[in-house]
């Protein structure tokens, strides 16, 4: 069994209208990988559990209780990275991102400022939430041999 100390349980996203955001992120989220649930209420809110089919990972959207425009340069969550396996999964996210009706702010493309062979997309999801789609060249084999020398 994998050690999964140190692992990241959530993230839970908060957004101004949960309906119309799952309209992007239910379909961007299950092409990465996750499956997502219908809202259901907690509190006076409501939210969704969308967890990774391999790793276990959710990714939770909750509907906001009170306005507040979201900013990555205030205290709080600056983007949200997503790994994929490879470039061309990237273009993919990029496509469907698109499609969805997400603004492109950068890429596809290599990006000279991470290590060699970083490929990106980034993008504004629902509420202006700055999304990250990344191919690390070597990132896969580099954390299974990692795993096999700790064995």
């Amino acid at each position: 069994m994998p050690d999964l100390h140190g692992t990241i349980n959530h993230v839970a996203l908060t957004v101004s209208d949960l309906d119309e955001a799952m309209r992007f992120y239910a379909p961007f989220l299950q092409a990465l990988g996750y499956t997502t649930s219908e809202p259901m209420p907690y509190q006076g809110s409501r939210f969704t559990v969308n967890v990774h089919e391999t790793h276990g990972t959710a990714i939770n959207v909750w509907q906001a209780t009170k306005a507040h425009a979201f900013d990555p340069y205030e205290p709080g969550l600056h983007h949200l990275a997503f790994n994929v396996s490879s470039k061309s999964a990237v273009d993919a996210i990029h496509d469907l991102a698109r499609e969805l009706g997400a603004e492109i702010l950068d890429g596809p493309a290599e990006f000279p400022f991470a290590h060699q062979g970083y490929y990106a997309v980034y993008l504004l999801g629902p509420d202006d939430v700055k999304i990250e789609v990344v191919h690390m060249a070597g990132l896969a084999s580099a954390i299974e041999r990692g795993r096999a020398s700790e064995a």
